[in-house]
């Protein structure tokens, strides 16, 4: 009787094997993600629709943008993409970003920020707005379609009358006052797309505010660089968004839901000057003197 039961034990351990190898054979392989491709229709040339500084070409499998941020120093990213039928978006992942500094001998000098890039651009009313998860979720650029090849327009009309600047803008502005020390006006300026701003500068740097009713953030100051570090501070309840070293100020970004405002502090070329921005000190009394 002992020896059935173990044989009966025995054929039963066999078949289980049997089975369990049968069910690992049939199960069936997790089948790979196939990307879609970007539709023919929103294929082609874009450029940024307020400051017109950056260009964007889209194919069906990848994305190009160039911005210049100034004569000498340009943006250059390209994205692997995919489309998101149900979402009506173009996504994108391990993305790579390079700047490029032009040196006045007709050198250049080629950094790569990054190879891990990853965002999208959602669709809407014939625009793409940029989200781009490097950036703050509520830093996005809109670029509107070339209909035709063009040559960028500078929206900007740039005078020393800041009455002509606020009739170009529609934009009420106060010049601020307390500003650091050292900085004199340059000019006025006055965007076709409802911006204005004014411009300072001093022995080795330019500081530049804008305000605008309806862009804020990084679409308002244009300000695409990445710096060190990014920190809130409270001016008298007043929330502010800051970039910088740290211990100074690059780009300040405030406002209430009536006005917006930015503060950009960059070299007399228009290029990054971290660590020899404004301090708290003097983006206080620079913010205090437009309220």
């Amino acid at each position: 009787m002992k020896k059935f039961i173990t044989s009966l034990l025995a054929l039963f351990v066999l078949l289980c094997m049997v089975s369990c190898g049968q069910k690992e054979k049939a199960a069936p392989e997790t089948p790979e993600l196939v990307a879609v491709s970007v539709p023919e229709e929103l294929t082609g040339e874009y450029h940024e629709e307020i400051a017109g500084r950056g260009a964007l070409a889209v194919l069906t499998d990848k994305v190009y943008i160039d911005w210049s941020s100034s004569a000498s120093e340009k943006m250059h990213c390209e994205f692997p993409v995919s489309y998101d039928a149900e979402k009506n978006v173009i996504t994108y992942k391990d993305g790579k970003r390079t700047d490029t500094v032009f040196e006045s001998d007709s050198k250049s000098t080629v950094t790569v920020v990054y190879e891990d890039g990853s965002g999208y651009f959602e669709i809407a009313d014939g625009k793409l707005i940029w989200h781009d998860d490097k950036k703050d979720s509520s830093d996005t650029s809109t670029f509107v379609r070339n209909e035709e090849p063009i040559d960028m327009v500078n929206p900007w009309t740039y005078t020393s009358d800041i009455e002509e600047a606020i009739k170009g803008s529609g934009i009420e502005f106060d010049p601020p006052v307390g500003l650091p020390e050292g900085f004199t006006l340059v000019n006025y300026g006055c965007n076709i797309n409802g911006i204005i701003e004014a411009t300072y500068e001093s022995s080795d740097r330019k500081l530049v505010v804008r305000k605008s009713d309806k862009y804020e953030g990084i679409e308002l100051a244009g300000d695409y660089n990445l710096y060190s570090k990014n920190w809130q501070h409270s001016f008298k309840g007043l929330e502010a968004n800051l970039y910088g070293d740290g211990e100074t100020v690059n780009l300040a970004l405030f406002g209430n839901n009536s006005a917006h405002y930015s503060v950009n502090v960059t070299d007399k070329e228009n290029n990054i000057a971290e660590g020899n921005g404004i301090t708290l000190d003097e983006l206080a009394s620079l913010i205090y003197g437009m309220q």
